[in-house]
């Protein structure tokens, strides 16, 4: 059976959370199937992967799609649309877009912005209404596209059925490599990369600010600025934050660009926690934080904000640190927990290490794989 896996995004040395995405999950089918990775290549080469690999638009990527039996990706302006009785379509709907663009709208031009989000709507109804598999990160996300469909009035009998969870996973090769990270003189804190609206990195930066103050030292490292997709609509968060991080400018730093997809191991691996906060929003409720992942595979203890998927998950299997929204004192008492109490980081870390292969990605693509079966 041929597979396309398609995604708007850029799949290359640098990635963010929708290519890593794609490209995971066309080198986890590509063991199964004929698979083709159609995006935005970036000086990517498909040499020794399970999987071919063409640029988003050529016609090289034109031509699988038409032969491709299923289809997998978000629902995006750039989803083949293919024809043909047999050909099998499957939307990943594991980020919610109409959530993120909502908070989008103070940095965006009002009516252009607007269309967007009309449009990006009306594709996800689309989607709901013509996938003949769907996915969604959680149950939560399962939850909330079924609200949004009886909601619209449309047929709810069967359709429950067409879902499967497929979180976000990590590689089985344990990370390997020294660590880019000097801790020898303060222990350091990663904030995996983006400043998007709905995230909070200010209180990340009062925290070591007010930890500063007490004496506790330590370092706060962003690892990625602008997403190599090109997408600028982060730079407003970065510019108000201009004066916060210029006041600490000796506990704050960062990496310009984006961090390269082979070397966030390095980043981390040195790193005492890996913090993710957020704003208290619709879409922190059903996020899955891609970021996460990276933490988890490299073994580092998690301080999050409540609410989530990720929260629930550090709550629940100790895993780190879950604090309140926009609480600069609880993230402050939270990192500190985890620079001064040895035992806790610990177990935090053994913790990290059990849950770990529950989200390898051939473990959590085992229900897709199966389900693609099917269609042979």
């Amino acid at each position: 059976m041929s597979i396309v896996v398609s995604t708007p995004d850029v799949v290359g040395e640098r990635m963010a959370g929708p290519g890593i995405r794609a490209y995971s999950i066309a080198r986890e089918l590509g063991n199964h199937f004929q698979v083709t990775l159609v995006a935005r290549l970036d000086s990517f080469r498909a040499t020794g992967e399970p999987f071919e690999a063409h640029s988003l638009g050529s016609s090289e990527a034109s031509r699988a799609t038409r032969k491709a039996r299923v289809i997998i990706g978000q629902p995006d302006r750039h989803f083949p649309s293919g024809s043909g009785r047999e050909k099998k379509f499957v939307f990943d709907l594991f980020d919610p877009v109409v959530l993120e663009l909502r908070e989008l709208a103070p940095y965006r031009s009002g009516l252009r912005h607007a269309i967007h989000m009309r449009r990006e709507w009306g594709r996800l109804l689309g989607a709901l209404d013509r996938g003949d598999l769907l996915i969604a990160a959680t149950r939560r996300q399962i939850d909330f596209y079924s609200g949004i469909r009886a909601a619209s009035g449309r047929d709810m009998s069967g359709w429950l059925d067409r879902w499967i969870e497929l979180p976000f996973g990590v590689d089985e090769q344990p990370p390997s490599g020294a660590s880019s990270i000097d801790s020898s003189s303060s222990p350091v804190i990663v904030w995996g990369g983006g400043a998007w609206p709905w995230l909070d990195p200010g209180t990340a930066i009062e925290a070591v600010k007010l930890l500063s103050r007490r004496g506790v030292r330590c370092r706060l490292l962003f690892m990625g600025t602008l997403r190599p997709n090109g997408d600028r609509s982060q730079q407003g968060r970065w510019h108000e934050l201009a004066s916060t991080v210029e006041e600490a400018k000796d506990l704050v730093s960062w990496n310009e660009g984006w961090v390269p997809f082979g070397e966030r191991s390095k980043w981390l691996r040195g790193a005492v926690a890996a913090i993710m906060l957020h704003h208290r929003t619709t879409e922190s409720v059903y996020s899955i934080r891609t970021r996460f992942f990276d933490a988890l595979w490299c073994g580092v203890p998690i301080v999050a904000t409540a609410g989530g998927f990720v929260a629930d998950l550090v709550a629940n299997e100790k895993l780190g640190v879950v604090t309140e929204p926009e609480d600069v004192e609880s993230v402050a008492a939270a990192i500190e927990k985890l620079i001064a109490d040895d035992g806790f980081r610990r177990t935090c870390v053994s913790n990290l290490e059990r849950v770990r292969p529950r989200y390898y990605w051939s473990t959590i693509m085992q229900p897709l794989v199966a389900s693609l079966r099917r269609w042979l």
